[in-house]
């Protein structure tokens, strides 16, 4: 997998907090409505509020399908690297959405050695 590759994750999971974001927005009070309090042009706009947001709610689920599936192809490939340091290093940036000066400190290295070490490794100087 290349770098690439392997960041697709990253973007999905802003995606779905972006996806959470625009849900909660858009939801806020609309429970605390009762059909019975409104009049019958209400009852419709109502319930027709009621269906965007349930249709925002499918999409946000299926960007977490997605999601999910990607971690798991990711983590199935990081599994496969025979090396434990990289492998860590891999799954703290992939996964976990570390930063390298995150990663380093973690690791008691520079920023820079950890991002040359995963690097090295995805392109084939190991």
């Amino acid at each position: 997998m290349t770098e690439q590759e392997l960041s697709k994750y990253f973007w999905l999971k802003k995606e779905v907090q972006d996806l959470e974001e625009r849900i909660a927005t858009f939801g806020v009070g609309i429970s605390s409505v009762k059909i019975k309090e409104l009049n019958v042009e209400g009852s419709s706009q109502y319930e027709s509020i009621q269906e965007k947001i349930v249709q925002l709610k499918d999409l946000w689920m299926n960007k977490r399908v997605e999601a999910l599936e990607e971690y798991i192809k990711i983590e199935s490939f990081i599994n496969n690297i025979p090396d434990a340091e990289i492998r860590t290093i891999a799954r703290y940036r992939f996964l976990d959405l570390k930063k390298w000066d995150e990663i380093g400190s973690i690791m008691n290295y520079d920023r820079t050695a950890v991002s040359k070490k995963l690097r090295g490794y995805l392109n084939g100087n190991n």
